[in-house]
């Protein structure tokens, strides 16, 4: 894969609405809506300042929003199946002679279904629930600010220039999930759910999963990570 894997990610994952999906996905508290920063060459996210820190902004010598940001209701109610690429085919594999334990499925799972890549590269994302949905009401304010703060923003991490600021609007994110991304012809990843889903991402379609531990190419993550993102890339 020698293109990107994060942005290769992000553009195979496309098709879900709910922003661009992290390959790597990032701790809430420094990636959150109202969160400023850019990505370095290396896919770090550097976090600038939270647009709602007046003590930083001050401290940084940014100046304040000078429109109200308006916070949406948390919506921390969603539940999501797994996610998948369009390249992805799922097969329900037969737990009738139960399912080993080496493979961290449990011989109580609803159903097991296999994930096959069925060309070039695909994806798959498992989340946790709920998945907490946060986000600002318009991004005029945030573009304003960005135009206001410009000159000693690009003169204090002129980095940016090259790779772009970014101010974070909205967010789902989950306590735990695991995302793999593979190339096709390889074998099928096994995910386990304890209650019977769709093979595809549903909202509704909740519960618990496993994946086989003998798969190879899963990303885990346990702290609470925002999974998708709505950005307003400014310069």
């Amino acid at each position: 894969m020698s293109e990107k894997l994060d942005k290769l990610y992000a553009d195979i994952m496309k098709a879900h609405p709910f922003g661009i999906a992290m390959y790597r996905p990032l701790p809430s508290s420094v990636f959150g809506p109202g969160c400023c920063g850019y990505f370095d060459h290396d896919g770090s996210w550097n976090p600038i300042v939270h647009l709602m820190d007046t003590e930083s902004l001050l401290r940084k010598g940014l100046e304040l929003p000078d429109e109200e940001l308006e916070r949406a209701p948390v919506d921390n109610g969603i539940t999501w199946g797994p996610m998948v690429s369009s390249n992805i085919k799922a097969t329900k594999a037969s737990i009738s002679g139960g399912v080993a334990p080496a493979t961290g499925i449990p011989v109580t799972a609803a159903v097991v279904y296999s994930y096959a890549v069925d060309r070039e590269v695909g994806a798959v994302l498992l989340t946790s629930s709920p998945v907490s949905h946060e986000h600002y009401i318009g991004t005029t304010p945030f573009t304003n600010w960005c135009k206001k703060n410009a000159r000693i923003i690009l003169k204090r991490w002129p980095e940016i220039k090259e790779r772009s600021l970014w101010i974070i609007t909205s967010t789902y994110s989950t306590k735990k999930c695991a995302i793999n991304l593979s190339r096709s012809g390889g074998r099928g990843l096994q995910v386990g759910f304890n209650v019977d889903v769709s093979a595809f991402g549903q909202a509704g379609s909740g519960g618990e999963w496993y994946r086989n531990k003998m798969d190879q190419g899963w990303a885990e993550y346990t702290t609470e990570v925002s999974s998708f993102a709505t950005e307003n890339i400014a310069y």
